[in-house]
C-alpha cells in the first residue's frame, strides 16, 4: 500500500511538472542551446518537424530550457510540486517557487541571489508556508539572509532528553500495537496541534575577502493549542524546582550577531569551497519569559571527486546556556536546518546538539542526479552527560532534478533509529 501511494505521488509530481512547463513567454526557438551548469558543456536540442509531436513543443521547450544559464535575464523563477511522507504527519503534497536574480546586471562575477518559497499540506493536517532568501548586494559588499515560515503542525511529544524521549517512544509504539488500546489516548505520547510563526534574518558587511559580520534576529512564536494528554505534557515540562511547568504557548526573541567565512561558489548548491558561521544570540529577560544564551557553530566543505560528483560534509553544534530553564520551543532538536533527515522536527530535544553528515552527490544523465548520505546526531543536556550510545544515526538516498541553474528539486528518503520519511524540497539540504 505504501509503495502504491508513493508511486501515485511521484506520478502527480511528473504530471505537475509537465503542467507547470507551459510558459507563454518562452522564446519560440527552433534549436535550443543549453549550458550544463555542472560541466559547462554546451548541448543543442533540435525540434522535430512531426505534426504529431509539435503540439508538445512547450513541454519540451520548458524542460530543455528551465535551467538554461542566461545572462540577459535579471530575474528567472518558476513553480514546482511534489510528494512527501513522514511517519508522524503522513502523506503530503508540497510545492514551491524558486528564483535567481541579481542586484547588478553589469557585474557577471556577482553571485546570483536566490529566493525559495514552499508550501506543504498533509493528510494529517499539516499546513506550512514559508520563504527564504540569500541576497548579495552590489559588489558583494553587503549580504542579507532571511527565513520566514508559518506552520500548523500536528505533532507528537515524548519529552525532553534522550532517555525520556526514547523510553516514552518505545512505550507509545507498544501501546499503539495493542488492539485493546484502540481508540484510547496514548499514555506515553502527547499528540498535539501547534501553530508556529518563525522569522530569522541577518544583515552583514564584508570585512575582508569571504569574511562577513553583522547583526542577527531570531523570533519564534509557538501556540500548542490542543493536546491529547495535558497531564503528561505538564509533567514533561515540569520546572526543575518543582514550582510548576513551562507554559504550552511561548514566544522567544533572540538578538545577536553572526560572523561568517564563505568561499562557496554557490550558496544553495556548492560544488567547491568552505563555509563557516559563528552565531551568538541573547534571549533577553523582559522580551522573553526565560532569559538565556545560544551559541551556534556550523562548518561545511565541498570537493569535486570526479566528473559530475561532489562530496559534501557538514558539522553543526548548537548550545543553550545561562539559565536552568531553557524554553522547550527553543531547545536544540532533531529535524532542523536540513540535518537529521528522517527524524521529524522536535522528535528529540535537549539543551545542546552536535550533529554531522557526509553526502555524495552524483550527476547522472541530462539534469537528473542521485545522492546518498550518512549522518549522526547527539542531543544532550550538558557536556557531563554526553554519551556515544545515545547517538542517533541517519542515512538515506535521494533523487535530484535541476529545476533552475544550480537549484535542484530534491526528494530524499531518510532512515533513522525510529522510522523513515520521504521529504520533498527545493535546494540541497546543505
Amino acid at each position: 500500500m505504501f509503495m502504491k501511494r508513493y508511486l501515485f505521488f511521484v506520478a502527480v509530481l511528473f504530471c505537475t511538472l509537465l503542467a507547470d512547463a507551459y510558459d507563454m513567454s518562452a522564446p519560440a526557438l527552433r534549436d535550443s542551446v543549453v549550458i550544463d551548469s555542472v560541466t559547462g558543456d554546451k548541448r543543442t536540442y533540435k525540434l522535430t518537424d512531426s505534426k504529431t509531436l509539435k503540439p508538445f513543443y512547450w513541454v519540451y521547450n520548458y524542460l530543455a530550457n528551465s535551467n538554461k544559464l542566461r545572462s540577459d535575464k535579471i530575474y528567472d523563477g518558476g513553480f514546482v510540486f511534489g510528494p512527501a511522507y513522514n511517519i508522524n504527519t503522513g502523506f503530503a503534497i508540497g510545492g514551491g517557487y524558486s528564483a535567481l536574480y541579481t542586484f547588478d546586471k553589469t557585474d557577471p562575477t556577482l553571485r546570483k541571489s536566490t529566493i525559495n518559497s514552499f508550501f506543504q499540506v498533509s493528510v494529517k493536517g499539516i499546513v506550512a508556508v514559508g520563504v527564504e532568501g540569500h541576497n548579495y548586494l552590489k559588489g558583494d559588499r553587503r549580504r542579507f539572509n532571511y527565513e520566514f515560515s508559518f506552520t500548523h503542525y500536528p505533532s507528537a511529544f515524548w519529552g525532553i532528553g534522550y532517555d525520556t524521549s526514547m523510553k516514552n517512544y518505545d512505550a507509545s509504539v507498544a501501546w499503539d500495537r495493542n488492539p485493546l488500546n484502540r481508540g484510547v489516548p496514548n499514555e506515553y505520547r502527547v499528540d498535539s496541534k501547534q501553530l508556529l510563526l518563525k522569522f530569522e534574518g541577518d544583515f552583514t558587511w564584508r570585512l575582508a575577502d569571504n569574511l562577513f559580520f553583522g547583526p542577527k534576529v531570531d523570533f519564534l512564536y509557538s501556540n500548542l493549542y490542543t493536546n491529547s494528554n495535558p497531564a503528561l505534557m505538564s509533567k514533561l515540562l515540569e520546572l526543575p524546582d518543582g514550582s510548576g511547568y513551562q507554559p504550552f504557548t511561548q514566544v522567544a526573541t533572540g538578538l545577536g550577531f553572526t560572523f561568517t567565512y564563505d568561499s562557496r561558489d554557490f550558496a544553495t548548491n556548492a560544488y567547491s569551497g568552505h563555509y563557516f558561521s559563528f552565531q551568538q544570540l541573547g534571549y533577553i529577560p523582559g522580551l522573553n519569559k526565560y532569559g538565556f544564551f545560544t551559541t551556534d557553530l556550523k562548518y561545511q566543505t565541498y570537493a569535486p571527486l570526479w566528473k559530475k560528483c561532489i562530496l559534501a560534509f557538514q558539522a553543526h553544534g548548537r548550545f543553550n546556556y545561562g539559565n536552568e530553564v531553557i524554553p522547550w520551543i527553543r531547545l536544540s532538536s532533531t529535524g532542523n536546518q536540513g540535518m537529521g533527515r528522517g527524524y521529524f522536527f522536535g522528535q528529540f530535544r535537549d539543551n545542546n546538539v552536535i550533529e554531522t553528515q557526509l553526502e555524495l552527490r552524483q550527476r547522472l544523465i541530462w539534469r537528473f542526479g542521485v545522492v546518498a548520505w550518512v549522518g549522526a546526531i547527539n542531543i544532550f543536556h550538558d557536556f557531563k552527560h554526553i554519551y556515544m550510545n545515545q547517538t542517533l544515526p541517519t542515512y538515506g538516498f535521494g533523487v535530484r532534478w535541476e529545476f533552475k541553474p544550480r537549484v535542484n528539486v530534491r526528494v530524499d528518503w531518510g532512515f533513522t533509529k525510529t522510522g523513515n520519511s520521504i521529504v520533498f524540497n527545493i535546494g540541497e539540504a546543505f
